[in-house]
């Protein structure tokens, strides 16, 4: 789906930049290039996937695709058919390396759709912000670039839209090296820290020769001979290196800082990011761009500043748009919020790729558990941008929309280009959160092989009743049997005649069940355990865990090859319930409903059964001792939404504690039970617990306030630990002074690892 915009109709502000663009070879050569580029924006807006962005993408790096044609000439070539687009060719491999590798990482969103939606934004502010665009006017007219874009002498559009589209579409180009870092990250940990969580390593990625790979292919000597002679002191730089290139532009920008410092902290870089954990895949992407254009405008361009002004602007814009605050506004360059006629595309992609958060797909583990923002009302004028992020089934987290003011605050100029400044607001439409939220941070054991076949067995029973159930009802009424249940009933069979498929295919819903349990909080048990007996669940819980059986199921299926189609096709593997379940029919629905109500008996018939877990229960128990000092409700009557964050608090409280090297085992393991923590134990164990259950808070829509209301969602406590009263912070460390105990009441313990 597209973005939806409200009555602040997105396609408006990109209908109005492309009214007014007048495209060079359109006007002159007669080509509709405009026109197809406009269409395909069209398509994207209204279906926003990476086919259609692969669309934008394919189609603005053919119309400024750099050949051996001369493509301002209208003169055919018949031996000119095709020519390959190696710039193409990177926007593929970026698009690969995302879509294959992010489960592997735990951060990672998309980049690919992303960076087409920079790139609209960016042409949205353009066509509606007057002051911007005489801004980048000013800022082509003053340098000493002569051919920029004109239409009949006058400065056109186009040099706005070539830049940009550079660098929007490019600015994230290198990002699979920040993916294979993470990877490699991720791998590392994962493997050490399955052995025991006192595990800990780091890595970086190297280069064996980091010079070869920032270094642009010389083609011809004389290439920066034009730009040198306008830039004398460029003589002094390696102008086919990428980072003496851009960092002469940096400075040539920014008058303030010194030349050689920025090209000796870019020539260090990568070492800097290895010895601190982190990759800047904008510099990647940056120098990728400037070895790509500079090999090709070598080898077919006659005029090379079209390299050194267009390209390296776009290029070192790119590089800025995470340098910029990371190091120039750090010591020992020190420089203040970018204004727009330093830089313009740098500072409009800072704007823009902080502001594009929308439908932005999660890729990488931990954003996949995330809430995003679904839909987006924007204002843009000659004085405002107010951006109005709207998120369905859950929130964005602490203080989203205060962070991102903040930050473009600090990095930007705003009110150079919006007078009446930038407003960033987050609505949040709640839906179920808990069951939202919590289906993602499902954490269960593997159940023992012995107990999943006796489970899958069992499972297989119930299918087998249900549909003899079904079948003899209606015939029973005298209802019409459809023919999926005749097939079904018709094609019932024991467990060790199914074929492999099936067979799987109730062995995955038997391992899935500790992971449904733990999503309402429960867990498998033997049957001396001393805790009570689960034997059903509640009609809330039951629609839950069926709809999370719907959503394994048509995983299960995409995953052996089934694929949807109106008519059920066992044979060639079609079936029509692949959809979401709300488009299920009801008796659909029921094989998903039977077999989460029949759970309980399942369990029952192995020997096990179900309970509530002892992480549970110690969230029961420190909801009781919070409540012995404050007036407030039982457990079971507290809104979805408490109860989650409770949850949370309780999960969170033992990964802190593993964090100083404890962990929390049943009463029965061996150890022996810690009674107590030092002062500086608690100090820390207290400011970590608070500062999650702020950020809990404002995830579920709470705001700051002086007195604490329910209703309202306000509470005086909404604040950092370090402006926290002595008198709160006191109670914060009372949780840990008496946790030793309240696990020991849910036979529980903790003990040093």
């Amino acid at each position: 789906m597209g973005v939806y915009m409200g009555e602040n109709n997105f396609k408006s502000y990109i209908n109005d930049f492309f009214n007014e663009l007048v495209l060079y070879d359109d006007h002159y050569n007669d080509h509709y290039y405009e026109g197809l580029l406009k269409a395909g924006i069209d398509v994207f807006l209204d279906t926003e996937n990476v086919y259609n962005a692969y669309e934008i993408y394919q189609t603005f790096f053919m119309i400024y695709q750099i050949t051996s044609e001369n493509k301002s000439d209208n003169v055919e070539l018949p031996s000119m058919v095709n020519e390959p687009n190696t710039l193409l060719d990177l926007v593929k491999i970026m698009k690969r390396y995302e879509e294959n590798t992010g489960d592997l990482i735990e951060k990672q969103r998309d980049h690919f759709i992303h960076s087409v939606n920079v790139f609209l934004l960016g042409l949205a502010i353009y066509s509606q912000n007057k002051s911007y665009r005489d801004t980048f006017k000013a800022y082509i007219l003053d340098s000493p670039y002569e051919k920029y874009y004109r239409i009949d002498e006058e400065f056109s559009h186009e040099e706005f839209l070539y830049r940009w589209g550079v660098a929007s579409l490019f600015h994230d180009i290198g990002y699979p090296v920040e993916i294979i870092g993470k990877q490699l990250n991720k791998f590392i940990n994962d493997s050490v820290k399955s052995i025991s969580s006192r595990y800990g390593a780091d890595t970086a990625v190297d280069f064996k020769d980091f010079n070869e790979f920032n270094t642009i292919i010389k083609i011809d000597p004389d290439f920066a001979d034009n730009y040198t002679k306008v830039y004398p002191k460029a003589k002094f730089l390696n102008l086919f290196k990428p980072t003496d290139i851009m960092a002469h532009k940096i400075a040539t920008d920014f008058p303030n800082v010194d030349v050689n410092a920025v090209a000796k902290h870019l020539d260090d870089f990568v070492n800097i990011m290895g010895e601190n954990g982190f990759i800047d895949h904008g510099f990647f992407s940056a120098i990728l761009v400037l070895n790509s254009y500079g090999y090709l405008i070598q080898k077919y361009a006659k005029n090379h500043d079209f390299f050194f002004y267009p390209i390296v602007d776009s290029a070192t814009a790119i590089l800025l748009h995470n340098y910029y605050r990371n190091v120039l506004q750090k010591k020992p360059f020190n420089l203040p919020a970018m204004h727009p006629r330093q830089n313009p595309i740098a500072f409009l992609l800072i704007l823009c790729d902080e502001l594009q958060e929308w439908n932005r797909q999660p890729f990488g583990i931990k954003d996949k558990k995330r809430s995003h923002v679904n839909e987006l009302n924007i204002v843009i004028d000659d004085s405002r941008l107010d951006v109005d992020y709207i998120v369905r089934g859950g929130a964005m987290g602490l203080g989203f929309s205060e962070d991102k003011e903040e930050l473009l605050k600090n990095v930007l100029s705003i009110p150079s280009v919006f007078k009446r400044g930038l407003t960033v607001l987050t609505e949040v439409k709640q839906g179920n959160v808990l069951r939202d939220i919590a289906i993602s941070e499902i954490q269960a054991p593997d159940t023992l092989m012995r107990n999943v076949e006796k489970l899958a067995l069992q499972t297989h029973q119930q299918y087998i009743d249900t549909t003899v159930e079904q079948y003899e009802r209606k015939l029973a009424n005298g209802e019409e049997i459809d023919d999926d249940l005749k097939q079904k009933y018709d094609n019932l069979t024991p467990f060790e005649d199914l074929t492999p498929q099936l067979k799987i295919a109730n062995i995955r819903q038997a391992r899935s069940i500790p992971k449904k349990l733990n999503m309402i909080g429960c867990e498998l048990a033997v049957e001396s355990d001393e805790r009570e007996a689960i034997h059903e669940f509640s009609e809330e819980e039951i629609l839950d865990l069926a709809k999370l059986e719907h959503d394994e199921w048509c995983d299960e299926k995409l995953g052996t090859g089934w694929t949807y189609g109106a008519e059920k096709d066992v044979e060639n593997l079609i079936t029509p319930y692949l959809v979401p379940w709300e488009e299920l029919p009801f008796d659909i629905q029921q094989y998903d409903i039977d077999p989460i109500k029949n759970i309980p008996n399942l369990v029952e018939s192995i020997g096990l059964k179900i309970v509530i877990s002892k992480i549970r229960l110690l969230t029961f128990e420190m909801h009781k001792f919070y409540a012995s000092s404050h007036e407030t409700v039982d457990f079971k009557d507290l809104p979805d939404y408490i109860k989650y964050s409770n949850y949370k608090q309780t999960d969170f409280l033992v990964k802190i504690l593993g964090e100083l090297g404890y962990d929390v085992v049943d009463s029965e393991a061996p150890g022996e039970a810690v009674l107590s923590f030092n002062e500086d134990e608690l100090e820390y164990l207290a400011k970590r617990e608070h500062n999650a259950w702020y950020k809990l808070k404002v995830n579920v829509g709470w705001k700051y306030g002086p007195v604490r209301d329910e209703n309202l969602k306000i509470n005086p406590n909404l604040v950092e630990w370090e402006v926290l009263d002595i008198a709160s912070r006191e109670s914060n460390k009372n949780t840990f002074k008496n946790l030793p105990q309240l696990c020991s009441n849910v036979n529980l313990k903790i003990v040093k690892n």
